[in-house]
C-alpha cells in the first residue's frame, strides 16, 4: 500500500481531470478536488447491493464528492 496521496481535480461538467486546481480548460467550470484513495481502497469501487448488482457505475469517491445525496440513497440499498 502506498502512503502517497493522489488528489485529482475533476471537472463536474465534462469530467476532464488534472493534478492542479483551477478552471477546466475544456469548458471553464471549476474543477472539484477528489481523493480517490490508494489503489486497493474500497472507495474506488462502484456501489453494489447485497447480491453484487452494481447500483451505479460511478466509484464511491466520485459520488461522495459530486452527489452526496445520491450516495446516501445508494448506501441504504447497499445495506439491504
Amino acid at each position: 500500500m502506498s502512503s502517497e496521496i493522489t488528489v485529482l481535480y475533476v471537472c463536474p461538467n465534462c469530467f476532464s481531470t488534472d493534478t492542479v486546481p483551477g478552471n477546466c480548460p475544456e469548458c471553464g467550470h471549476t474543477r472539484s478536488e477528489c481523493d480517490p484513495g490508494d489503489p486497493d481502497n474500497p472507495c474506488r469501487k462502484p456501489p453494489m447491493d447485497a447480491e453484487g448488482h452494481i447500483l451505479s457505475r460511478a466509484p464511491l469517491w466520485w459520488l461522495a464528492q459530486s452527489a452526496p445525496y445520491l450516495r446516501e440513497q445508494l448506501k441504504q440499498k447497499m445495506n439491504k
